[in-house]
């Protein structure tokens, strides 16, 4: 069935972006005469709703791209379905037409013939990768199933389309500007997002793969030229005896094989974990409990997310030494020291998504809640004792990668951990704060940054200054779409050359030679600051005094995964991330 491309009806970045953006590619200056952007909309119909009927409603398009809210009711005719469609995707206030024309795409044309450009016009289609669903996307098409398109479109879907227009004179470059890696990097997101020359058909942008079968990895029965993951029909016949009535394998073999998946499956598991595991497995506890069987590629993937870094902090919690001498406590354990030397007040803290704190008076904290069954009457009523959730964490390295993205999931995975302790709580507000290096802002630069002036960014990463640009923006849109806003945040940059195989430098007047050693040129020194940011997010809720602590479950209970698709660290983000 064809989808409905629905573009939209102003800018989708502001001229200070564009500009910002135009800098970026790799076109001498005045290259570009002007650049024009808009977001555009894939509309992919249910097939229950039939190819008339979506020719209907492009036909209503075409009679009346703004047609009134009053038709924005119900379904019940293609003229609703399309008021409803243009109304949701009409930002407030707008009224002019589509900045492109409205049309069905399907997946037999050529997406070349769909353009109208002028010679010296070219675009860029940003997308949201093939096979993934947008942030976007899941909002979006929820709200549409709300206001009753949930039986007619299946899903809905948004990118930003750019035109460029180059300058008399220039010459514009033969090769396909989608296949440009420094556009695609300056205008994409390449984790997420996919750049085309013009609009795709519709299963490369709503394409879903099919699920996998689930496959076991054989260490128990494992031989040198045996295929590394056999298909199986469930997790039970995993534990099945090997049909020759061969031997179990020893240690030894099995770690080579789980080694072997390690590598092909992208686990990067250390040598220590791949032990553990074959000990889970194949170790004389699993034997005398009779659960000894082969691991399955899911449970190994699983095990490789939520037993991450990102997930464990291993680095925090591990053994160190300082000058040669090996510290008795880790940095987890000094993280902890504070609560430990003084844990009054403190009910629940390193045993769940969050802390929580006990509150003043909670007993006598009372709540609003209906009288009747229809919500007509309201009055206040004793709600239990009710105490205060806290949360801090940070999310740098997806921050450093993607601004706005890195630092939107960082607030909405502060959020997720304010609602998921004990048995349910209530996120109520936020903050977010920043830590950068020198922001280097074109035109206004800032004396302490000409000592460091010449010290690059990764170009692999975001620079402080597109840091700043975005990702404050990310964490606000999570947290006020959610409807748990951020009220409070800081914001600091450093960036500093330091003297290096020196005594340490006693504070001195800032007027003074001595404080200007760190930036003489014939000194040893070495650069410090935050080229990889620091991207705190944090937030305080409320939770009542019986759900506070989770209720244990005894072993061998059956644990349901629930969500839905996700890059691979939504396991760990779904499973253990606190």
């Amino acid at each position: 069935m064809p989808m409905l491309v629905v573009p939209g009806r102003s800018q989708a970045l502001s001229g200070f972006r564009l500009s910002a953006l135009i800098e970026k590619f790799p076109f001498p200056s005045g290259a570009i005469a002007s650049m024009q952007s808009h977001h555009v909309h894939f509309i992919d119909f249910d097939a229950a709703y039939g190819d008339s009927n979506v020719a209907a409603v492009l036909q209503a398009a075409h009679e009346e791209h703004t047609p009134k809210i009053t038709r924005a009711v119900a379904p019940d005719s293609a003229e609703n379905v399309w008021a409803i469609i243009a109304t949701l995707l009409r930002v407030p206030g707008e009224s002019g037409a589509p900045r492109a024309s409205i049309r069905l795409v399907s997946d037999n044309e050529d997406p070349q013939e769909q353009q109208s450009l002028t010679e010296r016009q070219r675009e860029i289609w940003v997308l949201p990768r093939r096979g993934t669903i947008s942030p976007w996307s899941s909002k979006a098409t929820d709200i549409f199933g709300l206001c009753g398109l949930g039986n007619v479109v299946r899903r809905v879907e948004r990118g930003i389309v750019y035109c460029i227009t180059f300058a008399d004179g220039f010459e514009i470059p033969q090769v396909k500007l989608s296949e440009h890696h420094q556009i695609v990097n300056a205008g994409s997101d390449r984790m997420t997002e996919a750049v085309y020359e013009a609009c795709p058909p519709a299963s490369l942008i709503f394409a879903q793969a099919e699920p996998r079968p689930l496959r076991e990895v054989p260490i128990r029965d494992s031989t040198a030229d045996q295929e590394l993951a056999r298909p199986i029909s469930n997790i039970e016949a995993a534990a099945r005896q090997d049909e020759s009535g061969s031997a179990v394998a020893t240690t030894d073999a099995a770690v080579a094989v789980l080694a072997r998946a390690n590598r092909e499956l992208g686990l990067a598991l250390a040598a220590d974990e791949i032990a553990y595991l074959v000990d889970a497995y194949l170790g004389s506890q699993a034997a005398a409990d009779g659960i000894a069987r082969n691991p399955t590629d899911t449970e190994l993937m699983m095990f490789a997310q939520v037993n991450s870094e990102h997930c464990r902090h291993k680095i925090f919690r591990a053994s160190w030494t300082i000058d040669g001498r090996a510290q008795e406590m880790s940095l987890f354990d000094w993280i902890r020291a504070t609560q430990k030397a003084h844990p009054e007040h403190v009910l629940s803290a390193y045993s769940d998504n969050a802390a929580v704190l006990e509150a003043v008076q909670a007993s006598s904290i009372r709540e609003w809640a209906p009288l009747d069954s229809d919500g007509q009457r309201w009055a206040l009523r004793d709600s239990g004792a009710v105490h205060i959730v806290a949360k801090v964490e940070t999310h740098n390295h997806p921050t450093l990668i993607s601004p706005f993205p890195g630092a939107a999931t960082g607030t909405g995975g502060e959020i997720r951990d304010e609602g998921a302790v004990g048995r349910g709580s209530h996120p109520k507000c936020g903050l977010a704060g920043f830590t950068v290096s020198d922001l280097r802002i074109p035109g206004f630069s800032q004396p302490w940054e000409k000592a460091t002036a010449d010290v690059p960014f990764p170009a692999h990463a975001a620079s402080a200054l597109d840091i700043m640009l975005e990702a404050p923006l990310g964490a606000a849109a999570f947290a006020n779409e959610f409807g748990r806003p951020a009220i409070l945040g800081y914001f600091r940059t450093y960036l500093q050359r330091v003297p290096t195989g020196m005594p340490p430098l006693q504070p001195q007047d800032p007027d003074s030679s001595t404080a200007q050693l760190a930036d003489e040129p014939d000194m040893d020194c070495e650069v410090r600051g935050f080229h990889k940011p620091i991207m705190l997010a944090g937030g305080i809720g409320s939770v009542r005094a019986e759900h506070m602590l989770k209720t244990p479950f005894a072993p061998g209970a059956r644990l349901v995964v629930l969500g839905g698709p996700s890059l691979l660290i939504g396991l760990g983000g779904g499973a253990a991330s606190s």
